[in-house]
């Protein structure tokens, strides 16, 4: 259990700033999940399924770093980051029937930059770790955490980027030798 924050800071600038997290995280992490479950994804998908579970984990801190300081959650964040990671999902990509190669990759330079975001939002916590009464030890660990994710996410990204503006047909396999037509 933490200590009661530091009566220099103002909690209500502090309760915004976490429910914004929470509701980031919630809404990346529903978008790994579906990423890991896309075919796209091929060989990537447990390393998605597994970076999805690390979130929803995340998450979990972030909820309970708000309860421990007694503060109250946002429902209305909530359902808005669940709106927001809906409406993601209607991008225009040139392909009206199937998803285009070039879908996976933009999710991917959009999850990054949320990683950044996540790592950064750690560093603001770590820094007023001692004012909050948080274990800053956790929170190092947690910043480390969000490097290696997105050092994964880059590595992933760096193998669907070959295929990002393949025509359409182009990884479909070729006709079997010796059919006839």
């Amino acid at each position: 259990m933490t200590q009661q924050p530091d009566a220099q800071l103002d909690l209500t600038l502090v309760r915004t700033y976490i429910n914004d997290h929470i509701a980031g995280a919630r809404a990346v992490s529903a978008r790994v999940e579906r990423m890991s479950r896309n075919p796209d994804a091929g060989e990537d998908a447990a390393a998605l399924a597994q970076l999805a579970r690390e979130l929803r984990q995340e998450l979990e801190v972030h909820e309970a770093t708000a309860r421990d300081l007694g503060l109250p959650l946002s429902r209305w964040k909530h359902v808005g980051a669940a709106a927001a990671e809906q409406l993601g999902r209607l991008k225009l990509n040139g392909r009206v029937l199937r998803r285009s190669p070039l879908s996976l990759v933009l999710e991917l330079e959009i999850l990054r930059s949320g990683l950044e975001g996540k790592r950064l939002g750690w560093t603001t916590l770590r820094e007023h770790a001692d004012a909050l009464g948080l274990d800053p030890d956790r929170l190092d660990a947690l910043i480390a955490r969000s490097r290696a994710q997105a050092d994964l996410v880059e590595e992933i990204s760096r193998h669907h980027r070959a295929d990002a503006f393949a025509a359409p047909g182009a990884h479909e396999p070729p006709a079997a030798a010796g059919t006839g037509a």
